[in-house]
């Protein structure tokens, strides 16, 4: 009998006048700042909604059931929850409330009537600013990336903050995939959490956080993000700097910059950004791989302007923005469904940053925000700022409208996308009151602010229109026999991708794999095109490839080559007692080492144990030189081998080797009487 892989396409087919990060219910898991008051002191939750008759929100703290605070909220009567400052164990957390389960922190906000609405966080301090803003019942899942920008500041309050907040009992929530150098907090210990992974299991309404101190390890500038964060039960994140740094060279230089995340599943491959008053070096995509070999590409290249791997993250350079005016914009695409931050700035002032985390563009987007509350009014401190809209091309201008609290705004004209004929996009400043969009046709709509030092960025729109897509393996099916296939297939079109690459021919609702991959399905209806989540397909039997890449093949005498050695089990069952041997060449020395896992002692990386999937990397720095000085060229050929409990069949090709060609200056003779000299110049 033939096994199948079964997609279960869940679409959230959600109606034109559908809202964005509108929901009945929020969570707000609490964060660490550096110090108190560093990054945020004054602080206020910011509750709107679209509807006309006023309805109750009840806001809980922690596991309370009794409300902290009730709120009746109508559109033309936002609310504002107002928390005590700085480190208040709510919001933020103290040191003694970070790196254990606490069930006094965080927030949840209910509607009884389950009426839906808008929950955004901003917080100020005397020279820092943020917002964060909830994406409501879509911001709970089970698979998370850590993500935000690195963080190069290095003054003594600089830190990189993760949230955890269950929905349920006994969730047994998973931290992996971060540098094993990382150090996060225990209690008043900077470096009280030094384990290469983290367990802990949570009741309902019950927080976790961790704290990456910049200043204790150069591994905390960087190494967390990417990491997974795997729950067995629905939870929600936040992540964010506080306060970081992007400028190394500027180090000094910090602001706040957080955001709330939705799961994996909700992600895409196309995302649109939209440039704020920084400059290139504070304006900047951070894009976070989900899979492995997952291409990157800007304003409609065909060719990658880098390829990442499943937890490796990607600053797009802010020098690929159609311009460098507040306004412009860039398109990025990822073969594979990415995770898409953004850093931008309130002014060309380094210290002005903000962080965004993007939804990808679809053509369901809602066609109104109604609206963001006080725009300019960060818990107390006036801000000057606006809006960015991302719309669809097939909108004309005329049917966009924008009012703010002096009434209806002129908008500038639309600047288009590179690479893109679906968008296009305006920039809007100097609004004040109450921000609405209304629109004929799907839009996103950004915003942002700037008080002298402090610059401030929140993102409202897309998460819930992303067609969400549940894998369901019957069987314990696998290659050769397995087939994928589309539950309840009534779509108008169908297109099958492997490994992000179209398959030709491959249009109905069901596919038969040749070989293990990335699989995902391209469903068209009603004019309507969007992508399943993908699907990997793994042979029945072992599987293991191993791959060797030198960074360059021609050198000169005493230049070093890095080589870059990976292995990935595309077997279904696990792996056992890897190790890849490198046995290097004579001429080609070691100068150092690094490995993703396990340990490396010259020839042997001792990988360990692999799971189906699992891709791991070895990377040797080495030198070259020639064998001896009469020689003008020396060629050298290097190979892995690799030895595991289990045999591998050897079913995908390995590439192994890599050859590495020597030149030394030919030398230049010289007839002096008949004395021969050779002079030998190094290049």
């Amino acid at each position: 009998m033939k096994q199948k892989f079964i997609l279960l396409i869940l679409l959230m087919m959600v109606s034109a006048t559908g809202f964005s990060q509108l929901s009945d219910l929020h969570y707000l898991p609490p964060l660490k700042q550096g110090s108190n008051n560093s990054s945020v002191k004054e602080q206020a939750i910011y509750l709107s909604t679209p509807e006309t008759t006023a309805f109750t929100v009840n806001a809980y703290i922690g596991s309370a059931t009794t409300p902290d605070a009730t709120f009746s909220i109508s559109n033309i009567s936002p609310g504002v929850y107002t928390l005590a400052n700085g480190d208040n164990d709510v919001t933020m957390v103290k040191n003694g409330n970070t790196g254990i389960v606490i069930n006094n922190s965080g927030l949840r906000f209910e509607s009884p009537g389950g009426e839906k609405f808008y929950v955004n966080y901003r917080g100020t301090s005397s020279a820092q600013a943020t917002s964060l803003t909830s994406k409501g019942r879509q911001a709970l899942g089970t698979k998370f990336k850590w993500g935000g920008a690195p963080n190069y500041a290095t003054t003594s309050d600089i830190s990189t903050s993760l949230g955890i907040m269950a929905t349920e009992d006994n969730t047994v929530v998973d931290i992996t995939g971060y540098d094993f150098n990382c150090e996060f907090r225990l209690q008043n210990d900077r470096d009280g959490i030094t384990s290469d992974n983290i367990q802990i299991t949570l009741n309902k309404n019950e927080s976790f956080v961790l704290e990456a101190y910049t200043n204790e390890t150069s591994a905390n500038i960087d190494g967390w993000l990417g990491a997974s964060i795997v729950s067995t039960k629905d939870i929600a994140i936040s992540n964010g700097g506080l306060n970081y740094g992007v400028v190394s060279s500027s180090s000094g230089s910090r602001d706040a910059g957080i955001d709330q995340p939705v799961p994996i599943n909700k992600i895409g491959k196309e995302y649109v950004f939209i440039r704020g008053n920084g400059q290139n070096s504070t304006e900047f995509p951070i894009i976070i791989g989900t899979q492995n070999n997952t291409d990157i590409f800007v304003n409609g290249s065909t060719i990658p302007i880098a390829t990442i791997n499943n937890g490796d993250y990607f600053l797009v350079p802010g020098s690929n923005y159609s311009s460098g005016s507040p306004g412009a914009n860039m398109l990025v695409t990822t073969s594979k469904d990415a995770y898409a931050y953004q850093n931008l700035a309130g002014s060309s002032g380094v210290q002005t940053i903000g962080l965004n985390f993007v939804a990808p563009v679809n053509c369901l987007l809602p066609d109104n925000l109604d609206n963001i509350s006080d725009i300019t009014n960060s818990a107390g401190t006036t801000l000057t700022g606006g809006i960015t809209i991302i719309a669809s091309t097939s909108t004309p201008d005329g049917n966009i409208s924008v009012s703010d609290g002096s009434g209806a705004v002129i908008l500038p004209a639309s600047l288009s996308v590179a690479g893109s004929t679906d968008w296009k996009t305006f920039y809007i400043s100097n609004l004040t009151g109450n921000v609405s969009v209304q629109s004929t046709g799907p839009i996103a709509v950004g915003f942002f602010g700037v008080n002298a030092n402090r610059g401030i960025a929140g993102y409202f729109s897309g998460f819930d229109t992303v067609p969400e897509v549940d894998l369901e393996v019957n069987g314990g099916g696998c290659l050769p026999t397995a087939e994928v296939e589309v539950i309840d297939p009534n779509f108008d079109d169908y297109q099958w991708f492997e490994n992000g690459v179209l398959i030709v021919g491959a249009n109905s609702a069901t596919y038969t794999p040749t070989q293990a991959g990335d699989y995902y399905v391209r469903v068209t209806k009603g004019g309507c095109t969007y992508d399943s989540q993908p699907l990997t397909a793994y042979y029945c039997d072992p599987d293991v490839v191993i791959k060797k890449v030198a960074d360059k093949n021609t050198v000169s005498d005493g230049e070093t080559v890095t080589f870059t050695i990976t292995v990935e089990s595309f077997g279904i069952n696990a792996i056992s007692n890897l190790v890849l041997t490198d046995i290097l060449p004579d001429g080609i020395s070691l100068l150092s080492s690094s490995v993703s896992k396990g340990s490396f002692t010259y020839p042997n990386w001792s990988v360990g144990g692999m799971n189906s999937g699992e891709l791991e990397t070895l990377t040797l720095v080495t030198r070259v030189s020639l064998p001896n000085v009469n020689t003008s060229t020396a060629t050298y050929i290097n190979n892995i081998s690799n030895s595991q409990d289990q045999t591998d069949t050897n079913i995908t090709t390995d590439d192994p080797s890599e050859t590495v060609t020597v030149n030394f200056n030919t030398p230049t003779t010289v007839n002096t009487n008949r004395r021969i000299t050779f002079r030998a110049t190094a290049n």
